[in-house]
């Protein structure tokens, strides 16, 4: 007999909109079974305490949770579990143990590494159990003394369902994702070689813009597909191509088993042949059922339950 999913307080923003991976975390938890709180900081920007600093979702800073304005919802709620998920969320050291002594406090990042020196090393041990969404910094969680560990991948089938493909959306490479310095020389040489689609904020050229919602998921769905690299979504964005039936027509994925960075990506530049797999209408099938049965947020959430420890009678 599986055990129940806990009564879940889930606090986090939607800033990419209905497609965000955070609403789409929050949507896999109630999938999953759990009795779900939700709330959308983006629309109570008057719980968070950025100590004057504009809300910036953890790039420069923690946002604290003021209890003042929260305790009544929380209360009148009780849950058994309070998730804090990306954003730089925390309840304030002192909050976050009297929540603990009855209430399982999970805390997740989506954005490490950069945003584990200004803002997640200073929050994690405030939670039970921290996911990062960068195997490169478990072990710096792990000196600090978190309890710390990856945040599997995963997607939201609910969402991420085949669509018919437009001509005009057709490339050889597609990037989704924000002008980090690391990523702007790899994504010049790749425009150099091959037709490249890129989506994101801070690019100076070559970009067409963000893209959100529904018309995500029309570049996901390409019928002559594309490398993909890590994005800030980070390997979730690969199941999610997956969710959607599409398959690497020009390219294996890249860098491989969404491990890698984006210098790797370089690597591509210097690539000339094309692999074409001899039934790619039967692997694209294969792959969306293997995100089904294994990689979707409704199937991940138990296993993280899973590692958070036992409490007693929930209750703040």
């Amino acid at each position: 007999m599986k055990t129940p999913l806990p009564k879940t307080f889930h606090i986090g923003g939607y800033w990419r909109g209905p497609n965000d991976v955070v609403r789409h975390m929050m949507l896999g938890l109630r999938a999953a079974g759990a009795e779900v709180f939700e709330c959308n900081s983006d629309e109570r920007r008057e719980a968070l305490d950025c100590e004057g600093r504009p809300y910036d979702r953890g790039t420069f800073g923690p946002a604290w949770l003021r209890w003042n304005v929260l305790r009544a919802s929380i209360e009148q709620f009780q849950p058994d579990l309070i998730v804090c998920n990306a954003g730089g969320l925390s309840f304030r050291p002192e909050i976050a143990e009297r929540l603990r002594r009855s209430t399982r406090l999970l805390g997740i990042s989506l954005s490490d590494p950069d945003v584990f020196a200004p803002a997640t090393s200073s929050i994690a041990l405030n939670f039970d159990l921290f996911l990062t969404n960068a195997p490169a910094c478990v072990s710096d969680y792990q000196a600090l003394g978190v309890n710390v560990m990856e945040l599997p991948p995963a997607t939201n089938a609910e969402f991420f369902q085949p669509v018919a493909a437009r001509p005009e959306l057709d490339c050889e490479v597609l990037v989704i994702g924000r002008a980090h310095l690391d990523r702007i020389e790899p994504v010049r040489r790749i425009a150099e070689r091959f037709r490249l689609h890129l989506y994101g904020e801070g690019w100076e050229s070559h970009s067409r813009g963000s893209v959100y919602g529904d018309d995500l998921l029309l570049r996901l769905e390409l019928r002559s597909n594309c490398p993909d690299f890590r994005t800030d979504g980070g390997p979730v964005m690969r199941f999610q191509r997956e969710g959607c039936l599409t398959f690497l027509r020009r390219g294996r994925w890249w860098p491989p088993n969404g491990s890698g960075g984006w210098s790797d990506t370089c690597g591509l530049t210097a690539k000339s042949s094309v692999f074409i797999p001899p039934k790619p209408e039967a692997v694209r099938r294969a792959g969306r059922q293997r995100v089904l049965s294994q990689h979707t947020w409704k199937m991940v959430w138990p296993r993280i339950v899973e590692e958070l420890p036992h409490k007693g009678t929930p209750g703040c």
